[in-house]
Formats: structure tokens, C-alpha cells, sequence
């Protein structure tokens, strides 16, 4: 019985082939780099200058105590004795020195620089905001000077035209209104309701005024002129009458 080869299979042996492939060439690349940075620490100019440095310190130390002032080295550039050498090696830990002196010093020289700009910078504003004052934040005079002008925004019709109507509907829906508009709104008054208001001893004294006037009037119609006494009724409340 003949089995007809499944396309999948074949396409996955192929990635996986593919996959092998770049696995073995980033395992290359990876090895390769190791190599160089192993190459780099043994001896080429990399790393860190003091690493670097002590490292020709080490060197010289060695030289030093391991040969002799006239034993001599077969190298490409030619042949030089330990002391040459030792020389050449000096001069390079000579200027790693200068070169750490130099920084100390330019460093000390940044520092004094951020004190005196501290000291400039609000002169230098002062300076400007007259400037502008006198050519405007916007102009091109100011280059003369050092300052560069202010961009003048430029805004698009439709911009413009969008930003009116959501003001207008904002003020709407605010319910603001002007100066003008608000002189147009005005009260007014149809007419005046009075109510009468009594106080707690006003209604007894009309009551006893009442009164009397009955009782006069009733005297008269009987032809007695003897007079009448005051009907008026004591006080419900209040300091009672005086004898």
C-alpha cells in the first residue's frame, strides 16, 4: 500500500529547518561576539580609562621585576629594550593623568559657569520683556538682539467658524446676557395690595368707644339727663386701673 506524503508535513520540516538555520547562525553571531569582547579585555584599547590604566601600570610593574634594563623585545615595529618600552608605556599613563586633571578642571569650570548664568539669566529676561515692549512679542527685530520673535498662530476659516458657534451655544445654554440686554429686562407693578394690620390694644379701645355711644344715645331717648356711667369692659390682660 503506497502512502501518498502529507504537504503539511513536508512544510513543517522545511520551518523547521529554517528555524535550525537561524538558531545555529544567532548562536554564531553570539559566539563571535563573545570572542571580541574576550579579545578586547586581553588587551585592546576598551573598557573603562582607568581600567585601561592599570592596566599599563601592571605592565610596567611586571617589566620591572621580571627583566632586565638591556633585555630586548622582537616586536613588528622593531626591536626595543624594556626600558624603551617602559618609556612608550609611561607616556600613555602620563597623559590618562592629564587628561583626569583636565576633567577636574573643566568640571570645577561648569560649575562656575552655572553660578554666573544664574546670576545673568534675569538680567537677560529683563532685557527681553523691554525689547518686546518696545517691537512686540512677535517681532522680527528681535532676532537682532538674540531672542527669536513669537509664532503668530493662523487660524483656518473653518477654526474660526467652529469656535463662534460653540461660544454662541455656550452662552445660550448659560442663559448669559450683556450689558444691553440686561437694561431691556425691566419689572412693573399692575397694582398694590393693602392689608391692614391692628396691634393687641387697639381693638378694646374701639369696643369701649362703641359703647358708650349706645349708652348715650339711649339715654336720650328716655328724656334722663342723669349721666351714664363708662360702659367700658375691664381689661381682659395688661396692669389693671389705678384708684
Amino acid at each position: 500500500m503506497l502512502r501518498t506524503p502529507n504537504p503539511r508535513t513536508k512544510r513543517c520540516r522545511h520551518f523547521d529547518s529554517q528555524e535550525k538555520e537561524g538558531s545555529d547562525s544567532g548562536r554564531s553571531a553570539r559566539g563571535e561576539r563573545h570572542a571580541r569582547r574576550a579579545a578586547d579585555a586581553d588587551g585592546d584599547n576598551t573598557g573603562t580609562k582607568v581600567e585601561l590604566q592599570t592596566s599599563y601600570l601592571a605592565l610596567i610593574a611586571g617589566l620591572l621585576a621580571d627583566y632586565q634594563p638591556d633585555d630586548e623585545f622582537l616586536l613588528k615595529a622593531g626591536t626595543m629594550t624594556r626600558d624603551q618600552l617602559i618609556a612608550v608605556f609611561q607616556q600613555f599613563v602620563s597623559s590618562a593623568e592629564n587628561t583626569k586633571a583636565s576633567y577636574l578642571v573643566w568640571r570645577a569650570d561648569v560649575q562656575a559657569e552655572r553660578v554666573v548664568e544664574l546670576t545673568v539669566a534675569p538680567l537677560r529676561a529683563g532685557v527681553k520683556s523691554v525689547l518686546e515692549g518696545r517691537f512686540g512679542k512677535s517681532g522680527t527685530q528681535l532676532t537682532k538682539y538674540g531672542f527669536a520673535p513669537a509664532k503668530v498662530g493662523v487660524k483656518t476659516p473653518l477654526v474660526k467658524t467652529t469656535a463662534a458657534v460653540k461660544a454662541k451655544a455656550t452662552r445660550t445654554a448659560r442663559g448669559t446676557r450683556g450689558s444691553v440686554q440686561k437694561k431691556l429686562i425691566t419689572g412693573n407693578v399692575t397694582g398694590v395690595v393693602i392689608t391692614p394690620v391692628t396691634t393687641g390694644t387697639a381693638a378694646p379701645q374701639a369696643a369701649a368707644a362703641a359703647l358708650t355711644t349706645a349708652a348715650n344715645a339711649a339715654s336720650t331717648s328716655n328724656g334722663a339727663g342723669a349721666p351714664v356711667a363708662n360702659a367700658s369692659p375691664a381689661a381682659t390682660g395688661g396692669t389693671p386701673p389705678h384708684s
